[in-house]
């Protein structure tokens, strides 16, 4: 488990890129998106509602809500909010993350192939239910840049362990799969993502 002194500091370090790139596709619309049915990770969402407001399901309800609204964007067709997500993190990750990034392409490892799993669950399926439970308001808050965000805090956080990582299966097991039952620590990814935001 890492501390915040273990952690660089890259305040303010998405502002260049993310100004960069067009408002997400919802927002630019001044829309809420597309209805969605159900689609994978949806679950995860709901779950982490009720569990964050267990004697209150009404609050419970209405941030799940508010996270489809905002998220609609992940869930319908062409998913136009992940392709936004992905396009913000790379040039991010490629800027300030150069080795781990580079490590991550040169065994072949996409974004495509972890993003899903985690943005579709809003983290659900990568962090372990705590640190969800602590991440889950900073997304609500700052939408698809929270997202960015703590998904960077996570990488820069785990960096060590991926970097020694080898081949594409090995890593993807540890983003998709191991993650969740490390001992991360999701007010130190809150604090560590606040410093991502432009």
């Amino acid at each position: 488990q890492r501390s915040r002194e273990d952690v660089p500091r890259h305040a303010h370090a998405g502002s260049e890129e993310a100004s960069d790139l067009p408002d997400p596709p919802a927002v630019r619309r001044g829309e809420p998106g597309p209805d969605v049915g159900y689609t994978q990770g949806m679950n995860y969402v709901a779950a982490t509602m009720v569990l964050k407001f267990p004697d209150r399901e009404d609050l419970a309800r209405r941030h799940f809500g508010e996270a489809m609204l905002q998220f609609s964007g992940f869930w319908s067709d062409g998913f136009p909010l992940l392709n936004f997500g992905v396009q913000l993190f790379a040039r991010l990750a490629e800027r300030h993350l150069q080795g781990l990034w580079s490590h991550l392409l040169r065994n072949g490892v996409e974004p495509l192939m972890y993003f899903p799993n985690g943005w579709l669950s809003l983290f659900g399926k990568w962090l372990p239910l705590p640190a969800v439970m602590e991440t889950v308001d900073l997304v609500l808050e700052c939408g698809i840049r929270g997202v960015v965000a703590a998904t960077l805090a996570f990488f820069q956080m785990q960096q060590s362990r991926l970097l020694a990582a080898r081949g594409m299966e090995e890593l993807l097991e540890l983003i998709n799969q191991d993650s969740r039952t490390a001992p991360i620590d999701g007010a130190l990814i809150v604090d560590v993502a606040r410093r991502w935001l432009p």
